[in-house]
């Protein structure tokens, strides 16, 4: 296996997505010692209740997200490679699109934070600031572009000078007793800075961004085409942080904040799926033009890796998790480790599920995609009804498991044009250790 994988990276294209992935990797690194070292600190300091107030005004702004966001990435991403001669005009629709659906949403938001629907007190403050959030997705549109052309360095240095920000920040609040609305302006800050970074370095980078190129065919094609990946997002995100919203009606916002601490802690692992995806889409495309054959082979090894780095994550993580959550929390947070122990093998099923929905984005599957985790989220919903009464987080957390894994695998089974892909993903799910063949070709 060393020489095999010796021998892949000597390839330029497998060196290429090597590097980038690196990139994307070493940004997330980075941002889990600044977690550990501040991240966890300001859960030790706001305590389960206050941590779960914060916890679920997040969770309910990150929901609305998914309708700001519209689901293209994937659909962009892919044009930018197959049509470059286009990259203005996509990237300017896709912000402008984004922009309108954030000025809707915010205030949606903003009124029902007014008629008190969504909480009451201090939580209408902290909604009515984090809801600022929701215009970032229109400004990091450049850095889809420089996903899609391996430039994730670039990506990096942006997050990583916002989030040393956002760090000595929350420093500051900590030390000055601050009010929770202080960290939700310190996450606001921390969002702005990172897409006036992406815009300032993808500028360096050769794309010349500018939102007068905007064409309205554009826009009316990629909803056409991305709408059903909005609402699968919508979904996906449901039976995230669902159990959150759920947790703090049916059990109080210390429950929430003893599960809040728990995903972080298996959350933070999702980059790289994502990562993975991003850095290998230019080689699974060059493999389906080379023919059906050659592409099989190379999504099974692709399945193959997802798994293997899935569970090489949940094992060990499963394992430590009590010694993991007295280091990171400290003894009021000691409820947190069996939660964490179960929610980490979600990932598992969402490493090979976003590995899936590259490919259905490929073959231009998103109706199946967005049925599918509709059916998942639909599954978290009525589980976390049955067991959070019971069990409370612990119970969210197997009823996420269980959701993942009908969403992202086993729906696979449904549907003919899916089949296969299903037996794919079983067989990279029963036999893990395979993955390391993903490097036998370029």
């Amino acid at each position: 296996m060393p020489s095999a994988l010796q021998t892949q990276l000597s390839r330029p294209a497998v060196r290429v997505a090597a590097h980038n992935f690196g990139w994307l990797a070493a940004e997330k690194a980075v941002r889990l010692v600044l977690s550990v070292g501040v991240g966890f600190w300001v859960a030790r300091h706001l305590g389960p209740a206050r941590l779960g107030t914060l916890g679920y005004c997040l969770a309910l702004v990150t929901l609305v997200s998914c309708a700001v966001s519209l689901g293209f990435d994937a659909v962009v991403k892919r044009d930018l490679l197959q049509r470059p001669g286009s990259t203005r005009e996509l990237l300017a629709s896709g912000a402008v699109l984004r922009l309108a659906a954030a000025v809707m949403c915010y205030g949606g938001l903003l009124l029902l934070v007014l008629v008190g629907a969504l909480g009451a007190g201090e939580e209408r403050r902290l909604l009515a600031i984090l809801g600022l959030t929701l215009f970032q997705p229109a400004w990091l549109m450049p850095d889809l572009w420089l996903q899609a052309h391996l430039h994730a360095k670039f990506s990096v240095w942006a997050q990583t000078a916002a989030l040393a920000v956002g760090a000595a920040v929350r420093i500051a609040l900590i030390a000055a007793d601050a009010p929770l609305a202080g960290f939700a302006w310190a996450i606001a800050l921390e969002g702005g800075l990172t897409a006036a970074g992406i815009h300032w370095f993808a500028r360096r980078a050769g794309l010349h961004f500018a939102w007068t190129a905007a064409r309205l065919a554009t826009m009316r094609r990629l909803f056409a085409e991305a709408w059903p990946l909005m609402f699968a997002g919508l979904a996906i995100v449901i039976y995230m942080k669902i159990d959150e919203v759920m947790l703090r009606w049916l059990a109080g916002p210390a429950a929430v904040g003893i599960y809040t601490a728990a995903t972080r802690l298996t959350e933070i692992w999702y980059f790289i799926p994502i990562g993975l995806a991003s850095s290998l889409l230019p080689a699974l495309l060059r493999a389906r033009e080379r023919g059906e054959a050659d592409y099989r082979t190379r999504l099974q090894h692709y399945y193959d890796l997802n798994a293997a780095v899935g569970y090489a994550l949940s094992v060990p993580v499963a394992l430590a998790a009590p010694w993991i959550v007295r280091l990171a929390y400290g003894p009021a947070f000691a409820a947190t480790a069996p939660i964490v122990a179960v929610h980490i093998w979600s990932s598992v099923f969402v490493f090979v599920g976003v590995a899936r929905g590259q490919w259905l984005v490929n073959e231009r599957l998103q109706i199946f995609y967005l049925l599918a985790t509709v059916g998942g989220a639909a599954v978290n919903v009525a589980l976390n009804f049955a067991v959070i009464p019971r069990w409370g987080g612990l119970g969210a957390a197997a009823a996420t498991v269980v959701s993942q894994a009908l969403a992202a695998w086993l729906s696979s089974f449904c549907l003919a044009a899916t089949r296969e892909t299903g037996w794919m993903q079983a067989r990279a799910l029963l036999v893990p250790l395979l993955g390391w063949r993903h490097f036998r070709r370029a």
